[in-house]
């Protein structure tokens, strides 16, 4: 499986948390479309006043429209779970046809096809940088976040949507009733994971991650006492060491036993309070990683791959009806629009729907109505009229026409 590799030393971090959020986190942009797409089709059959009374008859438009991509759907899942089961590590069954391990030409093949269905389903790849900072932001609590790169051959980190949400914390100006702040936070996010000397693939999905808790989901994370506290602890004992020496011969050895027990006892007072705390982070810290495994987690490996699936159709579906329908307007209008007027148009729509702010894929949604064949000129965005389109869409689905569609970018067949 190729992919993006992390060099040495690059996911050590040791920075505070306010560091991290002071900062900023550049976020991906945001393809997600956050309804879904039975509501959206309600609603737009329902809104004559941006779409007229045309708007009744998109439902059985859709209709066909869900069947299509239903289709397309299920058979690539078909293909890519029939690849995935060899380097499945939950497999429970027997591999009959081949008793060689995956070969790196099999790893690659799965890799490039995950890729593919984690795109279409509008995710996006964290970038090196961005998975610094987030690995950062785990760095909190007098805690030091690194990784055992010998553990993993590759690893990618991808998300999807996004929230904020409340963040409770003391501080030195409020340290009994603390301070809250908000956080951002992955509305989806998918790890990809291949261990060292093993020959499978771990694919794991959670929701609602933040981004200081990223680090807590990877498999080859540990941590360790931070250098600010490892110096408290250091250089108060050597502090006192010298305190002591220096008392020592100040007043010679007669009383230097006594002198002793005076400043060993706060001594291995602030060394308990110390340790303590950096206990009590990892304690913390091995609690949000039992959470987020067990609350936040929405799928792994086969499981994963059919939610993400599921995902991919829901997309493809929102982004198929919304650019069919906003040229439909286009046409009923007879006005002359462009690929970015129609795109803007459509992000504002979202944005009044959901008060969400949505890069929509104008790219994507074109080429889904490119392979249904419901352009009736492409160049200047007219869509066939929804009777002619609503025939075209029911024997396209009853032919299949499409149902290799993304086999067949991978260059694949089921």
């Amino acid at each position: 499986m190729t992919g993006r590799r992390f060099g040495l030393g690059f996911l050590n971090s040791s920075f505070k948390l306010t560091t991290v959020y002071e900062s900023g986190f550049a976020r991906p942009d945001n393809r997600f479309i956050p309804v879904g797409s039975g509501d959206l089709i309600e609603y737009i059959s329902e809104d004559t006043e941006t779409f007229g009374e045309q708007s009744s008859l998109i439902r059985e438009l859709s209709l066909w429209l869900v069947r299509i991509l239903e289709q397309e759907k299920s058979a690539f899942e078909r293909v890519l779970t029939r690849d995935y089961s060899r380097i499945n590590p939950d497999r429970e069954t027997i591999d009959v046809l081949n008793g060689d391990p995956p070969s790196d030409s099999e790893f690659g093949s799965l890799n490039s096809k995950i890729h593919h269905m984690l795109e279409k389903a509008n995710f996006e790849q964290l970038s090196e940088d961005q998975v610094k900072t987030a690995l950062a932001a785990g760095s909190t609590h007098g805690i030091k976040v690194t990784i055992d790169e010998e553990g993993l051959d590759e690893m990618s980190i991808w998300v999807r949507g996004r929230s904020f949400a409340p963040f409770h914390r003391r501080t030195l100006t409020h340290p009994i009733k603390g301070e809250t702040s908000t956080i951002a936070m992955f509305n989806r996010l998918a790890l990809i994971t291949r261990p060292s000397g093993e020959d499978n693939v771990q694919i794991r999905l959670f929701k609602d991650i933040p981004i200081r808790d990223v680090e807590a989901l990877l498999p080859n994370a540990n941590v360790s006492m931070g250098f600010r506290d490892a110096v408290m602890m250091v250089g108060s004992g050597a502090g006192a060491v010298w305190t002591v020496v220096a008392k020592v011969l100040a007043v010679g050895l007669v009383a230097a036993s006594q002198l002793l027990w005076v400043i060993a006892i706060p001594l291995a007072g602030l060394f308990w309070k110390v340790f303590s705390g950096y206990r009590r982070a990892i304690k913390d810290r091995d609690s949000n990683r039992a959470k987020h495994l067990y609350f936040q987690s929405l799928g792994v490996n086969r499981s994963a791959i059919h939610l993400i699936s599921f995902m991919i159709c829901e997309e493809e579906i929102k982004e198929a009806l919304l650019i069919y329908t906003f040229c439909l307007d286009v046409e009923n209008d007879g006005r002359t629009t462009s690929e970015s007027e129609i795109k803007s148009e459509i992000e504002q729509y979202l944005r009044k729907l959901t008060d969400t702010e949505v890069d929509f894929d104008i790219a994507d949604a074109i080429e889904s109505l490119n392979r249904l064949g419901l352009w009736k000129d492409r160049s200047s965005l007219r869509v066939m009229d929804i009777t002619e389109a609503a025939s075209k869409l029911e024997l396209h689905c009853q032919q299949g026409l499409s149902r290799d569609y993304h086999a067949g970018l991978l260059g694949i067949a089921e």
